[in-house]
């Protein structure tokens, strides 16, 4: 039974990614028959099948899928490439005839473990409205719609977008504190946290792509914006 590493809308769009490039692959078989450029197209296919192969074996816990696809497009060598290169072509076919068909076989696969650290945890606010665009790639803008969000509470709590302004004129208050003795260093601590979502979002507002181009630190910066969301649905403004 196929078992997802990946989610299953990442993975199908992956996927769709392989078969793009091996369809692109089909047009340059045209020109390599028309000019003799069998080595070259030769070259360009087994790269294709290589990476595919690879990919395949990330987005899968089995290895078996990777290595399946590669049994699917393996051909003999034959005496030149001119000669080796309609095997290959054929191969390349089933290859993609055989994507489609593991794109067809998503629904039945087993989606990927679910844990404290996915981002399906994440705010329910946060991950509505970041998701999909932190899945397309666009972790700048995730980054920045999260960071938005904190300052869209924080100004339906006390009608101020910044911490320091919510927690000061606003006079926010945030029940949660481990003891009463404490609570004035956890108050310290969530407006801490909400400046410094507000800084973080001053400094990548003056790029293009927010300096963010890692994955992993795209999630980094939305779980600090979830964390700021958690805690303020303990929030209450004492203005009077």
């Amino acid at each position: 039974m196929a078992k997802l590493s990946k989610p299953r809308e990442e993975v199908k769009k992956a996927i769709a990614a392989c078969i793009r490039a091996g369809k692109d692959l089909t047009a340059k078989a045209e020109i390599a028959e028309s000019t003799g450029g069998y080595k070259d197209w030769l070259f360009i296919f087994a790269k294709w099948r290589e990476e595919t192969a690879a990919e395949l074996t990330k987005l899968y816990e089995e290895g078996d899928i990777g290595r399946d696809f590669t049994a699917v497009t393996e051909t003999g060598e034959y005496s030149s490439p001119r000669f080796t290169f309609p095997y290959r072509k054929s191969a390349l076919e089933s290859g993609l005839s055989w994507l489609d068909r593991l794109i067809e076989r998503l629904a039945l696969a087993v989606g990927e473990s679910s844990d404290a650290a996915a981002i399906e945890s994440l705010h329910p606010d946060i991950y509505s409205k970041c998701r999909k665009l932190y899945e397309d790639g666009a972790y700048a803008e995730a980054v920045e719609k999260s960071f938005k969000l904190v300052r869209d509470r924080l100004r339906a709590l006390t009608t101020y977008e910044t911490g320091s302004n919510a927690f000061g004129r606003g006079k926010l208050y945030i029940d949660g504190a481990a003891a009463p003795h404490v609570d004035k260093d956890f108050q310290e601590g969530v407006k801490f946290l909400t400046m410094a979502i507000d800084q973080f979002r001053n400094e990548k507002s003056h790029t293009a792509d927010g300096n963010i181009s890692d994955p992993i630190r795209a999630y980094e910066y939305l779980r600090l914006s979830s964390l700021a969301m958690h805690l303020l649905e303990g929030a209450q403004s004492c203005s009077s």
